[in-house]
């Protein structure tokens, strides 16, 4: 059984701001068998970071070399956009569309909880447990055996069982504005990246004009998907403001009788506008933690309140809320067991979406034991005027000297990561000992803000277990340049099984512990080919390049 997971805007300009939804981490996703074969996001092939449009590319990429599209007997499609009706799918245009690309496949349609669920829960080691998804607005509510639309998602919730094959999901909530938590913070983010940036007006959803972008480049600099991770680590440089929270949050369980839903306990932000306008006078880093911290508290109330009554032990969490590595770390403690993919954003959408058929066409489900390696490899690829080095570990211990003599190194070893962090295959690496290291990287380097903090990379077993950087932890070591603010830092944990390369490196150190940031400059996707690599290279004054045994 060959299956395509895809999303996508099909139809209209996925990433076109005026359009009604705009959709974002648009790819696709092969499995042959039940065995994972690749996923890959179409913005690390048009290198347009945040492609939303029709994966055309990334099809081919899962395809080739001995697959074509008429070979495919099950494609799996997440619409994507929350406004979506039937109108679109089996009876319309996209449902047309396409059956002319896949001749021979069945066609299904599923919803953006459901792909997320399926992302988290099956790459779980757990056999039983739950989840919970929460992410801007999710989409349109679909069964694949039913091509109308179930309603709009915010949150779900569901339960698992895969030895007696349960996989249940309730969708929590009803209507835009309850709940939200990820909609909240983008835009948020998006105002408060503005005050900081001192650009120039922008306008609220009522139309009221709070600020105005003076280019279309600013726009997209600023869009709400561009700013949450900047507004986290700014956070940590302000302070709390004297003023109410901006949410209520609700521990009155009951239905929704119009709906036929349960609505367990729940969060209603106001409207970011009106927030925004009640902190007039305060700078953007106080802003900042202000959003950051009644964030971190609501979600842990809900989540409380969720796992005393209807979450299990052993959780799954999925959707983009669960980048946010401050508040990954407060509800990890919660539970006795939590697993997040490496792509819990929507990036992990047409991943799940495979995924799920697999599991309902009772296929065997194989994945690679490092859920984060997910791409092509380059093995065979040799670099032009570069020193290339038999034993691997000689080639370490020359990156190592280099390391230690705070050269800045480009990374790129087997197959590349999906998901929106750098993990050791396509990755920058430096030494996190110098404080002016922090700068160099930003300014030099990445070309971005002052404020972005930066991941460290060490050994399994050192106090930290993060393998796919999801935690935040407090660090007590001497380790200026990964360090935040706030005293912590977001560890990448690595082992021989999982990072054998990366591992043979880290082991030539005293303190094996690097810098670690993602093989990208400012507003372009991780790199994902040599060609991206050598080109990134030539362009973001990075000292040396490690292309498999050759460095450049």
């Amino acid at each position: 059984m060959k299956i395509l997971g895809l999303h996508s805007a099909i139809g209209w300009e996925g990433n076109n701001v005026d359009q009604m939804s705009r959709v974002h981490d648009s790819g696709a996703t092969l499995f042959v068998n039940g065995k994972h074969i690749r996923s890959i996001d179409e913005a690390r092939l048009t290198r347009n970071k945040e492609e939303g449009n029709y994966p055309n590319l990334s099809i081919k990429y899962c395809l080739e070399p001995f697959l074509s599209r008429s070979d495919i007997d099950i494609v799996v499609y997440s619409p994507g956009g929350s406004h979506l009706s039937n109108t679109y799918t089996a009876s319309g245009d996209i449902g047309s569309f396409l059956r002319s690309e896949f001749p021979n496949a069945e066609i299904w349609y599923i919803g953006h909880h459901l792909c997320h669920a399926a992302s988290t829960v099956f790459t779980s080691p757990f056999n039983s447990g739950s989840w919970f998804t929460l992410d801007g607005m999710g989409s349109s509510r679909w069964d694949f055996a039913d091509s109308s639309t179930k309603g709009y998602e915010n949150n779900s919730i569901g339960y698992f069982d895969k030895k007696k094959r349960i996989f249940r999901s309730f969708n929590l909530f009803s209507g835009q504005g309850e709940n939200s938590f990820g909609d909240y913070y983008m835009e948020m983010a998006v105002q408060i990246y503005n005050l900081k940036k001192s650009k120039s007006h922008v306008y609220n959803k009522n139309n009221e004009l709070i600020y105005q972008y003076n280019t279309e480049k600013d726009y997209k600099d600023v869009s709400t998907f561009s700013t949450e991770g900047k507004v986290m680590g700014l956070s940590a440089y302000g302070k709390m403001p004297d003023a109410e929270p901006p949410y209520t949050f609700s521990n009155d369980p009951r239905w929704n009788v119009d709906r036929y839903e349960y609505q367990p306990p729940w969060v209603n932000f106001y409207e970011y506008n009106d927030v925004f306008k009640k902190l007039d006078g305060y700078s953007a880093d106080d802003i900042a933690y202000y959003t950051q911290q009644h964030f971190e508290d609501a979600l842990v109330k809900l989540v409380s309140a969720l796992r005393e009554d209807y979450l299990e032990e052993d959780n799954c969490f999925a959707g983009g809320c669960f980048l946010n590595v401050c508040t990954n770390s407060l509800l990890r403690p919660l539970f006795r067991n939590v697993h997040i993919p490496p792509y819990p954003n929507d990036s992990g959408v047409h991943f799940g979406a495979a995924l799920y058929a697999a599991y309902k066409t009772q296929e065997t489900i194989e994945l690679p034991t490092n859920l984060a390696l997910l791409g092509k490899s380059y093995d065979d690829y040799i670099p032009e005027d570069a020193d290339y080095f038999e034993d691997f570990d000689m080639l370490c211990e020359v990156v190592a000297k280099l390391i230690d003599e705070n050269k800045i190194i480009g990374w790129f070893q087997g197959r590349s990561e999906h998901g929106p962090r750098a993990l050791g295959s396509r990755s920058i690496l430096m030494s996190p000992h110098k404080a002016e290291n922090k700068d160099i990287i930003n300014s030099r380097v990445k070309h971005r803000e002052y404020w972005r903090p930066f991941a460290g990379v060490t050994l399994e077993g050192r106090g930290y277990d993060s393998p796919y950087m999801l935690y935040s932890y407090d660090v007590k070591e001497d380790l200026p340049a990964i360090i935040h603010e706030d005293g912590t830092c977001r560890m990448q944990t690595v082992n021989d099984e999982l990072n054998p390369k990366l591992c043979a490196l880290l082991r030539k150190f005293e303190v094996p512990v690097l810098l670690n940031t993602s093989f990208n400059d400012n507003g372009e996707p991780i790199v994902e080919t040599p060609e991206d690599a050598i080109k990134a290279f030539k362009k973001m004054d990075i000292d040396y390049l490690v292309i498999n045994n050759y460095i450049v």
